[in-house]
């Protein structure tokens, strides 16, 4: 399982099946939540094009550690397309890492679990037990 984003030449690592990672996750994620509300509204467009980007960099620097947004973004101009590829990336690297850890998990499992097949035949055979 790949617990490695690869973006824009840069490798960042996170294992969200670490309790830590998890919770540095969720946490931004709340803040930026918290922090969309407070966008400006009105005012110049490229102002709001700023704040709304910033709240992409500020996600990235609270779950890699301060600074990764500057590496991330090195050399990318200020842009919500540019911005909204990276996140699109990001997600997909979520995605792919949550993807992996349920199916870790079924596996891990499934020798305990018999298919439905397996638990209806067992189950008629106790019905049938039960009749004599």
């Amino acid at each position: 399982m790949s617990h490695v984003w690869e973006i824009n030449g840069l490798s960042l690592e996170l294992d969200l099946d670490n309790y830590d990672n998890m919770k540095r996750y969720e946490e931004a994620f709340d803040l930026m939540q918290e922090e969309e509300t407070q966008l400006p509204k009105d005012g110049r467009q490229s102002e709001r094009m700023l704040a709304y980007c910033q709240l992409y960099y500020r996600l990235y620097d609270r779950i890699f550690g301060e600074g990764t947004s500057e590496k991330i973004f090195c050399g990318v101009p200020v842009s919500i397309r540019a911005t909204e590829e990276i996140y699109e990336s990001f997600l997909a690297f979520v995605k792919g890492q949550t993807v992996q850890l349920i199916q870790e998990q079924q596996q891990r499992y499934q020798k305990y679990m018999p298919n439905r097949k397996q638990r209806r035949t067992a189950s008629k055979a106790v019905r049938q037990a039960a009749k004599k």
